[in-house]
Formats: structure tokens, sequence, C-alpha cells
């Protein structure tokens, strides 16, 4: 390893960063990790929202489909997607019913938006994502959320350390690849949803605690099945340098990001402003660019503009 690679690591763990790979390393040390175009070309606006829910499942009553789109235009979105939660097995003809609602609300609603109808599915276990194989043939994306582990039919590591769901998270990511139609992963890596059962210190230690190797490998693959990773503003600004890192790690393997508010709520929609930086600001803040972010699911839009 060259000093200047030896540095610049040395640098990223002090800074409690998580290690990435080599090629993050040598980018940083010589400048070309495209931090330095990025200054120039920081994001004007937030033109997506791949993930929110309607009172159809778990959204409060006034998240209803006309008036979301009707929100989200105002807002000046150009890519909005609702994602309606499926969680279990025997929750899917339940499912099949909103989907063709909500697709049937929003067909009638004038936008010049992109609509997409979709859900989030709670992957059960590496090898079990609960909206099947035949279902996603009705939609027009999937979000994918890997860290539902507050749910109690969702696979947990046996050991409850920061390593270990840090292992088994990759391997729920992993398996999300395998599955050939999973378009982006829902608030990933820092699992929010534990929050009361492990207290946030060890949250952001599981941060610290993914391997560098099998990370960086979980990245390239999504890369080449076309799978993205959501960055809800608000979530990564609580380990904000880490995500930035991700960002720029992801940057060189060609892997995507959406962004989504999960709102369940109007109120919630258009990245609402909260005391001190906007969405805007922390998007910025992570290097994100209009270029690092995916604008059409895998199947791509059934309808022309």
């Amino acid at each position: 390893m060259q000093p200047e690679e030896h540095l610049s690591r040395e640098l990223y763990t002090r800074r409690g960063f998580v290690g990435l790979s080599t090629a993050f390393v040598v980018a940083i040390a010589t400048g070309n990790v495209y931090a330095s175009a990025l200054t120039s070309s920081e994001m004007q606006s937030i033109k997506q929202d791949w993930h929110m829910h309607t009172y159809r499942a778990g959204g409060r009553p006034d998240a209803m489909v006309a008036d979301m789109i009707r929100t989200n235009e105002k807002y000046g979105l150009e890519l909005m997607g609702i994602s309606e939660h499926i969680d279990r097995l025997d929750q899917r003809e339940d499912f099949i019913k909103k989907v063709k609602a909500n697709r049937s609300e929003a067909s009638v609603v004038p936008t010049k938006m992109k609509v997409m109808i979709g859900t989030e599915s709670s992957m059960i276990n590496p090898n079990l994502c609960a909206v099947g194989d035949e279902i996603p043939n009705l939609l027009d994306y999937v979000l994918v959320s890997c860290n539902h582990y507050h749910l109690k039919h969702v696979e947990n590591p046996n050991s409850k350390t920061p390593q270990a769901y840090a292992d088994h998270y990759l391997e729920m990511l992993m398996g999300a690849t395998e599955l050939g139609y999973v378009d982006t992963i829902g608030h990933p890596f820092l699992h929010s949803k534990l929050k009361g059962k492990l207290g946030q210190e060890k949250l952001i230690k599981i941060l610290k605690t993914y391997n560098e190797e099998r990370l960086v490998s979980v990245l390239k693959k999504s890369a080449e099945v076309n799978m993205a990773y959501e960055i809800n503003p608000r979530h990564a600004d609580q380990a904000l340098e880490w995500f930035r890192d991700l960002v720029q790690e992801a940057r060189l393997h060609g892997t995507k990001f959406t962004l989504g508010t999960d709102a369940h709520a109007i109120s919630s929609l258009g990245y609402p402003d909260q005391p001190g930086r906007t969405c805007l600001d922390i998007l910025n803040d992570l290097t994100l660019t209009d270029q690092d972010l995916k604008w059409k699911p895998i199947k791509g839009f059934p309808l022309v503009d």
C-alpha cells in the first residue's frame, strides 16, 4: 500500500467511517473520486420520491392517491411511487386488491409526473421476500426493505451483536439481488427500527462493522442487476459521513440511489424542512447529484410522455 493510501484509509477510519474498498481509498488519495467535480454540480431541487404509503396500507386517512399526486406535483416532482406495505405471505391476496384500487385512482388524475404503483415488501429471510415472484408482474416497481427486524416473522441473527446484524443484513441484501425484480432497497444500512431494542449507539456500531469486501461485492452485484439504494435525507443525516462514503463508493461501481420520504401522510410529502438544514442541503452534503439517481424502474415506463 502506498503511503498516501494508508493516510487516506487512516483518516476515514479515525473519523468513524467504515473503511471501504481500495479503489475508493486510491480515488480519495489521488483526488479522483468525483468529489471535486461535484462541488459545481450540486442538486438544485428534489424531483423524485419512490417511497410513500396511502391510507390503504398504514398511511393516515388523508393519504389518498389523488391528493398525493397533486401534492407531489405542486412540489415539482417528476417521478413518484406509491409503495404499499406487504410484510407477510398471507397478505398477498389483500395486497393485490390495494394495488388495483391505487392504480384505478391514479389513472384518472391528470399529471405530467411519472406515477408508479408498487410496493414496499419485507425480506423475510435471505431467500424469501413477502411479495413473491408473481405479484411483481402487476407492479411498476418493487422496493424491498431488508431490515424490518422489528417484525416477529422476519429472521434476525442468532446473536444480537453489531457484527451479527451487519453480516446478516449483507446476506439479506445479496438475497434481494438474486430476486431479479428489486428496483431499490428501503432505508438501507442504518436499522432505525431496532433503535428501541438496541439503542442508537449500537446502530451506529453496526455501520462501522460491515465487512468491506462483502459490502463492495453487494454494491457491485446491485449495479449488475439495476438494484438501487434509497436515500431518505433525514435518515442519512443520522450518519452523514458514513453515507457520504457510501455514495462515493457506490459511484465507483455504477450503483444508483433513489430518494424517498417514506411518507405516511400528506404533510410528510415534499421533503418538508425541519429546524436546521433542509433535505436538499443534506443531499448536497452527501455529494449526491441527479446523475447518481435511478430515474426509471427495471420494467421501464409503459406510457408515452
